[in-house]
């Protein structure tokens, strides 16, 4: 081929490849713009996401739960004391030495059944003596007797005269009255005698000796210690400090349940048999006094037990859990669910205190939808979401957490609210 030829035919070429190029350039620029137009697109999209995401989070969900009646009855538990219906704390009437005891702790006596004697030395001795004493003063009264008619007959003689027969006569009275003395005397010191026997005062059980065989017993109840202590347990005493918040709800006949931590699953029952009808200015509580019967002897004096009273609540009052009062500006207030799910603060009144729940006087209705634990800055307007149960009703706070017992140490709403005053 010529020379010419081959320069034609590379000029040809030429704008070919230059267009095949450029061609390849813009399907190129036109990827890149696709890609670059979808990458803002999906970010736009990621972006509105997320926003709407925030937006909803920042929305906060709570569980609400309608006020309900009261009515029915609750639980006070407290702590109380078991005792036996009788105790007596024996001591010594007389000293001396144990010369020996009969009854040991535990055993079961009768009334008058021998406990322990005493031996008495120094009693013994005073005993003797007064005897003595006493058969001198017999002796004297009769010899002043006999010598006091005779006088009187020598005074119708005229032997002797009126004064000298009436001293006779008054030196006899005084001899008997010294008979009557030392007689006296004398059976004072034989009932002592007889405080040497230690007897048991009723029918029931030793529950304390303090004594051993040639133990020196003192007859100062003030200063020496007691010999035993003997309790009636046939039935027992159960004592309770009731609150003085409590103390109009609990009346004389009312039941009551005893717990005792070495009985685990047993229960006795007990009945309220009288209250001190005052309030201990030092622990603002009422002094309850329960009867529990104890045949089988299982109470035991000095036990601690657990007490459970069932009180009667009012039917008038609406009940809502503690956790949903709130304390704020001086007063007490729920948050209730309004007109497209926006807050609604009402102020409430406590009537009555019971633990996990509260009674309400006033402020809200059964209608209304109230927020069961809400935020410390929840306010009014606030917008909320509610938490929906499978089929979409509201959730309602739990019959298990209405019903908690009301015990002696936990927190009150109701002392709550009024430090709240307070402050």
């Amino acid at each position: 081929m010529s020379a010419g030829a081959k320069t034609h035919s590379e000029g040809r070429a030429g704008p070919r490849k230059s267009w095949g190029i450029g061609l390849a350039l813009l399907v190129l620029a036109l990827v890149a713009g696709g890609a670059a137009a979808w990458g803002v697109v999906s970010r736009r999209a990621d972006d509105s996401k997320l926003a709407q995401w925030t937006l909803e989070r920042a929305v906060p969900m709570v569980a609400v739960v309608r006020p309900e009646a009261s009515a029915g009855t609750r639980e006070l538990i407290l702590p109380g004391d078991v005792d036996a219906y009788y105790t007596a704390v024996i001591h010594a009437q007389v000293g001396g030495y144990i010369q020996k005891w009969d009854k040991d702790i535990g055993a079961s006596v009768k009334a008058g059944d021998l406990l322990a004697t005493i031996d008495t030395p120094a009693l013994d001795q005073q005993l003797a003596e007064a005897r003595e004493q006493l058969t001198k003063a017999q002796a004297n009264q009769a010899l002043a007797a006999v010598t006091a008619e005779r006088w009187q007959s020598l005074k119708k003689t005229g032997a002797v005269s009126q004064q000298a027969a009436d001293e006779k006569s008054a030196d006899e009275q005084a001899q008997e009255a010294e008979v009557a003395a030392v007689s006296a005397n004398v059976d004072r010191l034989k009932a002592m005698k007889g405080f040497a026997r230690i007897v048991a005062p009723f029918d029931g059980t030793v529950t304390r000796r303090n004594i051993d065989i040639g133990s020196l017993v003192s007859d100062s109840t003030s200063s020496g210690a007691s010999l035993f202590e003997v309790s009636d347990t046939h039935e027992m005493r159960v004592y309770v400090d009731v609150p003085q918040s409590y103390a109009a709800d609990l009346r004389e006949g009312m039941t009551a349940t005893l717990s005792l931590p070495q009985y685990p699953g047993r229960t006795f029952p007990a009945t309220i048999a009288t209250t001190a009808r005052a309030i201990d200015t030092r622990s603002r509580t009422l002094l309850v006094e329960l009867s529990a019967k104890n045949g089988d002897g299982a109470l035991q004096p000095g036990s601690f037990a657990e007490v459970r009273f069932e009180i009667p609540t009012s039917s008038d009052k609406l009940r809502l859990p503690a956790s949903a009062i709130i304390f704020r500006d001086r007063a007490t207030e729920v948050a209730t669910i309004g007109p497209n799910n926006r807050v609604v603060m009402k102020r409430v009144e406590i009537a009555e205190d019971f633990g996990a729940d509260v009674a309400i006087a006033s402020g809200v209705g059964p209608q209304d939808m109230v927020i069961a634990s809400p935020l410390d800055s929840i306010g009014e307007g606030d917008e909320v979401r509610v938490s929906t149960q499978n089929d979409g009703a509201p959730a309602q706070v739990g019959e298990a957490e209405r019903q908690q017992p009301v015990t002696g140490g936990s927190s009150s709403v109701a002392q709550d609210a009024a430090q709240g005053r307070r402050e």
